[in-house]
C-alpha cells in the first residue's frame, strides 16, 4: 500500500513529503512551504496554449505545460507554467520531471500567484541560472523578460 501525506502547512516540507502528494496535484514546494493554486482561469489557458504553439513552433528543444515539476536547489520544487529545455541540455529532463536549470521559464501571472512570481519565484530562477525568465501579465497584456544579468 502506497503511503499518501497529509497536507499539513504547520511543518516544513521536504521534497520526499512532497512527492507523496497525489500526482497532478496544483502545489509547489517553496522554502519549504506547500503552496496550492486554485486550476488557472480560462484566459490563463489560452495564454499558456499560445505561448507553448509559440515557442514549440520557434525553438529545437522540449517546451513543457504545467503541471510538470521542476527541480532546481535546495528543498524547491517549482510548477512553472511553462519550461523550454534546449536539445544540449535534455539529460535534464526524467521521469520525475525537470531536474536542472533550464534555459527558459514562463510564468503566466493570476491573482492567487503574482507575488510569489515576482518575487519570490524570480529571485530563485534568476540564482539558479535561468536564462530567461518571462513573466507574462494576460490582463495587462505585458511580457517582461529577465535575465541573470538584470
Amino acid at each position: 500500500m502506497v503511503e499518501v501525506a497529509s497536507i499539513d502547512r504547520s511543518k516544513e516540507w521536504t521534497i520526499k513529503d512532497y512527492l507523496q502528494l497525489e500526482e497532478g496535484l496544483p502545489a509547489q514546494l517553496i522554502d519549504g512551504k506547500l503552496i496550492m493554486s486554485p486550476a488557472p482561469a480560462i484566459r490563463h489557458q489560452r495564454t499558456l496554449k499560445n505561448l507553448f504553439l509559440l515557442i514549440e513552433g520557434m525553438m529545437r528543444g522540449e517546451t513543457f505545460f504545467s503541471p510538470i515539476d521542476l527541480y532546481l536547489e535546495g528543498k524547491d520544487v517549482f510548477q512553472p507554467d511553462l519550461v523550454y529545455v534546449s536539445g544540449s541540455s535534455k539529460d535534464i529532463i526524467t521521469d520525475r520531471g525537470i531536474e536542472g536549470v533550464p534555459e527558459l521559464i514562463a510564468e503566466i501571472i493570476s491573482p492567487s500567484n503574482s507575488f510569489i512570481d515576482r518575487n519570490t519565484k524570480k529571485k530563485k530562477y534568476l540564482r539558479a541560472g535561468i536564462q530567461e525568465y518571462w513573466i507574462v501579465d494576460p490582463a495587462n497584456e505585458t511580457l517582461e523578460i529577465y535575465t541573470p544579468e538584470d
